[in-house]
């Protein structure tokens, strides 16, 4: 299983690399994952060889301040359901009985079974009857009623199982122990450190002042003891780092007597970690607040009581009853079978208006009845399941996700530190051969030089900027799957769009229909029902709601069999021993049936594919073609606004579908696409062909001095797979969305394309803030040393500097992270309340 861990003594990559030499020689450990901006570690290990706790201890050991935040063996040996064996206490005062002392005989009469009713206890004086009974199967009220059933008057004094909490008792409710919404606290040694620093500085007046310097120690002895101690730590497992490169400069420092300089590199470095924590708390609190989505608990209904049972949300199994009041989470994702209400689903989709709700509704776990009206909801996942804890899942290992930026980074310090070290080391040794004063000169240039090696600043530049980026994206509803999708986005430069669910609402009605044969037109309906019944493509239930309009249901008297899909032109089956063939134009030419329908018939299918419409025919063997049909499908609200939108930012839009020419060309114009951009009539194959060739010539015309141009190929998750899994950037829309999560590299948690809009824009800025951070931490180390080589700089000078970097290179990533209230106006929102409906389950 995976345990998560809380780290917070992590500050940058070095400490990563600490964490996995302490953690991989561990017994039973399989994989490790460290984030440094998040200060999260996640462990996949055995549970039964090494225990969360021994992975937290082992890095305490090592001083890291770790806290276990999610136990997998806890999470493994979660019970499920609600619990049959529990007992509660209810006590019940006897009002009008003369033989108090036969109670429990008259009881155990009524209730034999022991795993129902434990025990029965009576206070004659009192006239109090006690009971432990099995809330699952007992209830209070049922103990009076048997009671009066038998003349024993009664009331109720206590009911044990009233509040519904009384299976939480016997569950482990999974605890976060740490969540991410922390402050950083500078300690008592440090302040006193920077009071002393500062006062050492007054001896830069000259005069009688010059002796404040040696308040400059003080300084040292109070911030210098917890770097060493890192140091010391870090040196033992034989690593180097940046806790060793600021000890060897304080050390230096004092030696040379430069003890305001030594003050000044221990004071600022000691509080440079809490400035960085306190920096990038928000991009923290983000992640965490998505974190926080996870429902805790459920309100389930007993089946044989019919009362509330309080459990864990991760408890509740699939096809249980919960009751959802107002105010309350869905715990997991389910299908409403009773109520009328209202659902808040901004923290999933960033959509601020809310949904309506009733029977046949789909909800999502993780959303909030805001209606005023209770919600029965029978559950279709386990919370594990649910849309929200893949969102929260994907969201985490994201973060994890290191794109090429990143790794050439961490590749260019691996290599710079240490040729930078072992300069600064040639500086502090050699020149002492050619006098003291040289020696003194170059020493202290040498110190300056460690002081600037420090990576940090490089370091976190790209990590920082891609956290507050996920954190920004999944606020609004969107899920990318890592830093290497955010850099992507921003060099995409040609989209293709599937038409159906996506450029559509993939909501179908059928517009026409026409026997075109002897047969009567219900009868033909009722083949063509028959034949769609099996079938999940959004044509099949607008065929099979058209004909439920005109009374037609379909026909129990017929016998379907062999019901076989054709890619890209329909599906065949046996009904009553005859084949018959429901599909697109393509399928009935090869089958050689379409040119034997009257030129009336040929010229209607031609008028309803110029009008848009999606159209079918149905054949039966022996007959021919005996109906045919159009569907139509509605263009999105923002679809033009989007592609006009994209276009202006010069990015190539194409849309790709398998309807006829005239029909997809009609959908291209509502849009704003030339009949160029418009590939109609294409199989499965056809757009995987056509992904592919895209991507293939783009990177045949990439050059090292060009910027990257990037095919992205946006579906609906459903009959797009191989297409998507062939871009460069895959985005996974409506109805499909949830199924594709985990495959795509991004997914739309609702059906915006506007979304599409703020992805570039989002992806363009993650680039051009990487750039600007990791050119600032390079120009900012490059001046320093220029001013170290001319005997202008110094130690305090050159620390101020790194820190200052740091600071400035995490807070310019920080600003891709907008304010909720930021969030809250620019919500994308253009369609109005909608509704959405799923098959009843039973």
């Amino acid at each position: 299983g995976r345990s998560h861990f809380f780290v917070e003594k992590i500050c940058c990559a070095s400490e990563a690399r600490a964490i996995n030499s302490i953690v991989k020689p561990l017994e039973g450990v399989l994989t490790i994952t460290v984030n440094t901006t998040s200060k999260i570690v996640y462990v996949d290990h055995h549970v039964d060889i090494l225990s969360a706790a021994d992975i937290a201890g082992a890095l305490n050991q090592e001083q890291f301040g770790c806290h276990v935040k999610k136990d997998a063996a806890q999470t493994m040996a979660q019970r499920t359901g609600i619990p049959t064996d529990c007992f509660v206490k209810s006590t019940f005062e006897i009002i009008e009985f003369e033989k108090a002392d036969s109670v429990e005989g008259f009881l155990r009469t009524e209730i034999p079974d022991d795993h129902i009713m434990k025990t029965v206890e009576i206070d004659s004086v009192k006239k109090i009857l006690t009971v432990h009974h099995n809330p699952y199967y007992l209830t209070a009220s049922s103990i009076k009623k048997h009671l009066e059933s038998t003349a024993i008057k009664s009331s109720l004094l206590s009911d044990g199982g009233a509040d519904g909490m009384w299976a939480l008792s016997q569950m482990s409710e999974p605890v976060e122990e740490i969540l991410e919404q922390h402050r950083a606290i500078v300690r008592w040694n440090i302040i006193l450190s920077g009071i002393c620093w500062m006062l050492s500085m007054l001896s830069y007046i000259g005069g009688k002042w010059i002796y404040l310097k040696y308040v400059g120690l003080l300084s040292v002895a109070f911030g210098l003891p917890p770097i060493a101690l890192k140091a010391y730590r870090t040196l033992r497992r034989l690593h180097f780092d940046v806790n060793c490169m600021m000890l060897f400069a304080t050390v230096g420092a004092v030696a040379l007597q430069e003890f305001t300089e030594a003050a000044a590199v221990t004071f600022l470095f000691s509080i440079s970690e809490a400035l960085e924590s306190i920096a990038t708390s928000r991009a923290r609190n983000a992640l965490s607040a998505i974190v926080q989505l996870r429902p805790d608990r459920a309100s389930v209904i007993n089946p044989i009581t019919k009362q509330i049972v309080v459990l864990p949300a991760s408890a509740v199994p699939i096809g249980t009853l919960v009751s959802v009041k107002t105010g309350d989470k869905v715990p997991c994702d389910g299908c409403v079978v009773e109520g009328q209400s209202t659902v808040d689903e901004s923290n999933l989709t960033g959509e601020s208006i809310p949904v309506k709700k009733g029977p046949g509704s789909m909800v999502s776990g993780g959303t909030t009845n805001n209606g005023a009206t209770q919600l029965v909801v029978q559950t279709t996942a386990t919370a594990d399941q649910s849309a929200v804890a893949k969102l929260i899942r994907l969201v985490e290992e994201a973060q994890t996700n290191r794109s090429e930026t990143e790794k050439l980074v961490d590749r260019f310090a691996a290599v710079y530190t240490p040729i930078v070290l072992l300069a600064a080391l040639c500086m502090c040794t050699i020149p002492w051969a050619f006098g003291n004063e040289k020696g003194r000169a170059w020493v202290m240039t040498g110190l300056i030089t460690i002081v600037i090696a420090c990576p940090c600043a490089l370091i976190i530049s790209t990590p920082v900027t891609y956290v507050a980026a996920l954190a920004a994206a999944a606020q609004r509803g969107i899920v990318i799957k890592g830093g290497a999708y955010l850099e992507a986005m921003g060099s995409v430069k040609e989209i293709a769009f599937d038409k159906t669910g996506t450029l559509t609402e993939g909501v179908f009605a059928l517009l026409h229909f026409e026997s075109v044969s002897s047969r009567s037109r219900k009868e033909v309906l009722e083949y063509l029902t028959l034949m769609e019944s099996p079938a999940s493509h959004p044509l099949s239930h607008a065929i099979i709601k058209g004909a439920a309009n005109e009374q037609v249901k379909i026909p129990k008297d017929l016998s379907l069999q062999n019901h076989t899909l054709l890619p890209g032109e329909g599906i065949a089956a046996d009904i009553d021993g005859k084949k018959v063939h429901v599909g697109n134009i393509r399928l009935f030419k090869r089958l050689g049936y379409y040119d034997e329908l009257s030129k009336t018939n040929r010229d209607t299918v031609e008028e309803w594919a110029q009008s848009g419409g999606t159209v079918g025919l149905i054949s039966i063997e022996g007959e021919g073609i005996t109906g045919m049909f159009s569907v139509t499908d509605k263009v999105r609200d923002e679809s033009k606004f989007v592609v006009a939108a994209l276009k202006e930012r010069g990015i190539s839009i194409k849309m790709l579908t398998g309807d006829l020419t005239p029909a997809a060309l009609c959908i291209g114009k509502q849009i704003g696409l030339s009949s160029e951009d418009v590939k109609s009539q294409l199989l499965p194959e056809d757009k995987v062909e056509f992904i592919a060739n895209a991507v293939q010539v783009n990177k045949k015309q990439k050059r090292w001095w060009k910027s990257t141009r990037n095919v992205m190929m946006v579906g609906d998750g459903v009959n797009d797979a191989p297409a998507l899994a062939l871009a460069d950037v895959s985005v996974a829309m409506g109805e499909g969305a949830a199924l594709a999560m985990e495959a795509s590299d991004v997914t739309l948690m609702d059906s915006n394309l506007e979304k599409l809009v703020y992805m570039t824009q989002l992806g363009r800025r993650v680039i051009r803030t990487i750039v600007e951070n990791v050119t600032f931490s390079l120009v900012t180390k490059a001046i320093v040393m220029g001013f170290a080589f001319a005997g202008r700089a110094s130690l305090w000078a050159a620390i101020v500097s790194d820190v200052g970097a740091m600071l400035l290179v995490t807070l310019n990533g920080m600003k891709l992270l907008p304010s909720s209230r930021k969030v809250r106006e620019n919500d994308l929102l253009v369609s109005p309340v909608r509704e959405e409906n799923c098959e009843h389950v039973v």
